[in-house]
């Protein structure tokens, strides 16, 4: 599944020797999506990295995890709060960053047809920026 990154020493380990600065990250991770984040930004800023050069993306697609997969932490208005205070976030300090990536294959190998994948795709993305 990954690898496993439950503090910020972990996050520093795993990245040792790489230049965070000169590289993109990608995090497919949702539910622990701002834990992460705030992870790699602190290992930035403990090497001298001014955390507006970061560039990556985060996938932090909440509604895909509790619509399809059924994994999520707090219930959906509190997930899309926690998913949208991390694209306001980053629009504001990390303007490299790409907050979140709407994924929707997920809705199809829970048993969605292709016309529901892509009305589902599209249907989050409409949420989040009802919700931004």
């Amino acid at each position: 599944m990954g690898v496993s990154v439950p503090e910020v020493v972990s996050m520093s380990i795993l990245f040792d020797g790489i230049d965070i600065s000169r590289i993109t990250t990608s995090f497919t991770i949702n539910a622990t999506a701002a834990e992460i984040l705030s992870m790699y930004i602190a290992v930035a800023e403990s090497r001298g990295i001014d955390k507006s050069v970061l560039d990556g993306t985060i996938q932090n697609d909440i509604l895909k995890e509790f619509i399809a997969r059924n994994l999520y932490i707090y219930p959906p208005l509190h997930s899309m709060r926690y998913a949208t205070d991390i694209i306001a976030y980053t629009s504001k300090n990390l303007p490299k960053w790409h907050p979140i990536s709407i994924s929707g294959y997920h809705f199809r190998e829970a048993g969605a047809t292709a016309v529901q994948e892509l009305a589902f795709t599209l249907l989050m993305r409409l949420s989040i920026r009802i919700g931004s």
